[in-house]
């Protein structure tokens, strides 16, 4: 993983960790109502508000990762790598 966001995902994850402790549930519970408020700065076209619902989630995001014991960088690159890697295969196919 880059190390700046090793880095800020590390405070993002010590924050959740003070705010939800072990309670996924509730994290998801936030998340989902931080993918809402992301919809609700897109329709009023409002991409500061986005901005900032965009990096909660993705906070949000790495401290479940953490929950369940996995590098979501590392997991994304992966799995992304091999996706994107299809996605050229059915290109090179056409």
């Amino acid at each position: 993983m880059c190390s700046f966001v090793a880095d800020m995902s590390k405070v993002a994850i010590e924050y959740y960790e003070k705010k939800f402790g072990n309670d996924a549930t509730k994290a998801f519970v936030h998340l989902v109502r931080e993918i809402g408020e992301i919809a609700f700065a897109m329709e009023r076209n409002n991409a500061e508000h986005a901005k900032i619902e965009i990096t909660e989630s993705a906070a949000l995001l790495f401290f479940l990762a953490q929950k369940y014991g996995f590098d979501l960088q590392s997991n994304m690159e992966s799995l992304y790598a091999k996706k994107l890697e299809a996605c050229r295969q059915n290109q090179t196919n056409e």
